[in-house]
């Protein structure tokens, strides 16, 4: 067997291209910050996922025990190779967020859609009823480095290899997806001009000096991908992922790479002989955004994949990625602008998840549930053209639109404890565009939601309620401006709320009324 990659390694796919209740004292100047005042679940919201198989190791036992002590949780064990055996012990417990450790040997893609689908078996609903996210790494004691911190890591160095709002840090990088050979940076907080790279330099070498400069605690990441490489746009060298580390393959030997792809042998030939720099280990805690590239959220069951490596060796507390090649690209273009557009309070965790709701809902009501296949083959063209034509000889309307969320739907990959948080620093010239305050009155929490800037804005706001609430005719929302208009949200379910495309004007606010469950 190789040292670099193991014998069952698949050749990586071709490159991708009411009335409203009026509550005394509640004004929102006293309202507190929804931000870090409950930071844990309460007892018996959280669960951690195991199987029989990963407790029996030592190590991954140990970091199975450190999840369950910290947060509080339940341990539930399942047998044999199918996930979805823990469906009745989940149920009974009725968790609110799941840790899922696991082996890298036992992730792929089929692993990853169960995943999605056993979350929205816990009740009658078409949603989510808890957020889960894997914990895995090199072993078990990486695993163990997942584990929420007490407080959040706040984010002011960003790099990328696609364009991102460089205005909410205080110093970052990205390389274009514009044009051949490009960069932008900022330092404290003012984006430079965009810059060209000198003839003879290598781009994958500039990702490299920023990524030691930078120290990112966030990145970014789209232009071609498999699980083990990522490339820098327009093809400009990659990093791929070998053995325990991060090699950059500058342009000049990605042939050699690709045709020693999928191939174990050749593969340890070529990292042996090609005197490879390695990418600096990791400086700083991060959190890692694959929105735009094929295969990144795949472990493929190696711990030699992309995703494992970074979290094991690039300190990757969070990473979201696709588990097949991408195309549609909603799942991971829209759980950044979830991210990116939330309130102070919205994780990466969050964004993924309120952002596989939304795609829930823009389908029609049969194809939330609709056999989707469990292999990354069978999400090519010629599927995709199969199945529309089935669709339509059942008399469904076919768009694009239709076709493309059941390709992203229950593809995408989320990493890290669902209680991992992060915050965008408040004194950044760009901030999230909502601001939510929250506060108790009697038996009722409110919730009082404004712009940033109090200025007119529309989006998307979604809310994960800090404990679950009675998703009825108790649960009001009302828009208050110089008129009062009653708002019904998108969805709403005891544990979070959705408004889509919600329109502020000028000093407008929205006020919610939630009960919560004792």
């Amino acid at each position: 067997m190789s040292s670099f990659l193991p014998n069952y390694f698949l050749a990586a796919i071709a490159l991708c291209v009411p009335a409203f209740p009026v509550i005394a004292g509640t004004e929102p100047e006293t309202h507190a910050a929804l931000t870090d005042a409950e930071p844990a679940a309460s007892q018996g919201e959280y669960v951690v996922l195991v199987s029989e198989n990963t407790l029996k190791q030592k190590d991954w036992k140990k970091a199975a025990a450190k999840f369950a002590k910290h947060h509080r949780a339940k341990i539930i064990v399942w047998r044999g190779n199918d996930i979805t055996k823990a469906q009745r012990a989940l149920k009974k417990a009725a968790p609110r967020y799941v840790a899922v450790v696991a082996r890298p040997q036992e992730i792929d893609r089929v692993f990853v859609a169960k995943l999605h689908t056993l979350s929205r078996e816990m009740n009658d609903d078409i949603y989510g009823d808890f957020i889960w996210g894997i914990v895995t790494g090199h072993d078990g004691e990486t695993a163990s480095g997942l584990l929420a911190k007490d407080e959040p890591l706040i984010l002011d160095r960003a790099l990328g290899t696609t364009n991102f709002d460089q205005q909410r840090f205080k110093q970052s990088f990205f390389i274009t997806d514009w044009g051949t050979r490009e960069f932008v940076e900022t330092e404290n907080y003012v984006s430079k001009e965009k810059t060209n790279a000198k003839p003879g330099e290598e781009m994958v070498d500039i990702f490299a000096e920023q990524w030691e400069k930078i120290r990112p605690q966030f990145l970014m990441s789209a232009s071609h991908a498999t699980e083990f490489n990522l490339e820098m746009p327009f093809g400009e060298g990659l990093i791929a992922s070998a053995g325990t580390d991060f090699y950059l393959v500058p342009k000049g030997k990605m042939p050699g790479f690709r045709r020693a792809l999928g191939n174990a042998e050749k593969s340890e030939i070529f990292f042996k002989t090609q005197k490879l720099k390695k990418l600096p280990r990791a400086q700083s805690e991060k959190v890692w955004i694959a929105a735009g590239n094929c295969l990144f959220g795949d472990c493929l069951r190696t711990p030699f994949s992309m995703a494992v490596t970074a979290i094991s060796v690039a300190d990757v507390k969070q990473l979201v990625g696709y588990t097949v090649p991408t195309w549609f690209g909603e799942g991971g273009w829209g759980t950044s602008g979830q991210f990116f557009g939330g309130h102070q309070a919205t994780s990466v965790g969050q964004a993924w998840f309120f952002n596989n709701q939304i795609l829930l809902k823009n389908l029609p009501a049969p194809f939330t549930k609709y056999p989707v296949p469990l292999s990354a083959e069978g999400m090519e063209g010629i599927y995709v053209n199969g199945l529309a034509s089935e669709l339509a000889q059942k008399g469904v309307r076919i768009s694009r639109e239709l076709i493309g969320r059941l390709h992203d739907r229950d593809t995408v990959a989320f990493y890290g404890d669902p209680l991992f948080r992060t915050r965008f620093n408040p004194e950044a010239p760009s901030t999230q565009p909502w601001d939510c305050r929250t506060r108790r009155n009697g038996n009722a929490r409110l919730f009082t939601v404004k712009t940033t800037r109090g200025n007119a804005y529309k989006g998307d706001f979604c809310l994960w309620f800090p404990e679950r609430i009675f998703a009825d005719e108790k649960f009001s929302a009302q828009r208050i401006g110089e008129k009062e208009t009653a708002v019904a949200p998108d969805i709403l379910t005891e544990n979070f709320v959705i408004f889509r495309n919600l329109e502020l004007g000028e000093g407008e606010k929205l006020e919610l009324v939630a009960h919560p469950k004792k």
